[in-house]
């Protein structure tokens, strides 16, 4: 795996959370953000969000439910960020994983197997970290670390026997249908959220709608809608340059 940064014109983290919370105000999107909390699943939708606040969210609502599913455009996790996921499934679905330092989530396979981070992303910034604790009599504790993307688009760290592994993944087909379904969502509004920042903010757009079409196999539903906004992208982008073009002849036969 290759380390990955910021495709050309992008923002750093913070300058997009920025303009992605006024999208939010102004854009008349709806549902362009969403968060739901219960005891069997939590799900945090948004274009940006931050780790330390959603871990922050559970346990101030002193719930701890077996599947928490995380979407977001930018995923932001806090410098000295630490959480002990025991029996929680965690998928994370996010373009861009920006990590300020030093970030661990911990799988703890003390009593139970059934905990496992899964993630999908086209970009690492930083590192972060899933150590896996085992019990006494089991295999040592294992580190996977997050410095670059994950080759085939995804992975889960998980036990699916009795030592703890990394296994890749090239379809979010197996993810849980909850978290699926969050996804789709998510996806879908990323698309509308892509489409308003067309002439703004033309390379975002483009890596957003790649992002999406990069996973439309998953969700036949996205294909379509991210086709179009990809051609509506590559004839703005030829007729930006045709424009150019035009105008540094005329400045020459001027």
């Amino acid at each position: 795996m290759h380390n990955r940064i910021a495709p050309k014109g992008e923002s750093p983290s913070d300058g997009l959370a920025a303009l992605f919370d006024a999208i939010e105000t102004r854009s008349g999107i709806a549902g362009v953000s969403s968060r739901a909390i219960g005891p069997n699943e939590a799900a945090f939708r948004a274009m940006h969000l931050d780790l330390g606040e959603i871990r922050a969210a559970l346990r101030a609502a002193d719930l701890d439910p077996p599947l928490v599913t995380i979407c977001a455009d930018v995923l932001r996790i806090p410098d000295r960020f630490d959480w002990t996921l025991r029996r929680t499934e965690l998928v994370i679905v996010a373009r861009r994983i920006q990590s300020d330092g030093y970030a661990s989530l911990n799988l703890d396979y003390r009593d139970s197997t059934t905990a496992s981070l899964t993630v999908f992303t086209e970009g690492v910034d930083g590192r972060f970290q899933a150590i896996a604790m085992t019990a006494p009599d089991g295999p040592q504790p294992a580190a996977f670390i997050f410095d670059s993307v994950p080759a085939t688009g995804g992975v889960r760290i998980h036990v699916p026997v009795r030592q703890p592994v990394e296994t890749p993944l090239d379809s979010m087909q197996g993810l849980p249908p909850r978290a699926m379904a969050v996804v789709e969502q998510a996806l879908q509004t990323e698309c509308a959220v892509a489409s308003l920042l067309r002439e703004q903010r033309p390379d975002l757009a483009r890596a957003m709608v790649g992002w999406i079409k990069s996973w439309s196999g998953d969700m036949p539903g996205l294909a379509r809608i991210a086709a179009e906004l990809d051609t509506l992208l590559i004839a703005q982008t030829g007729a930006a340059r045709t424009s150019h073009w035009q105008k540094n002849a005329m400045a020459a036969t001027g």
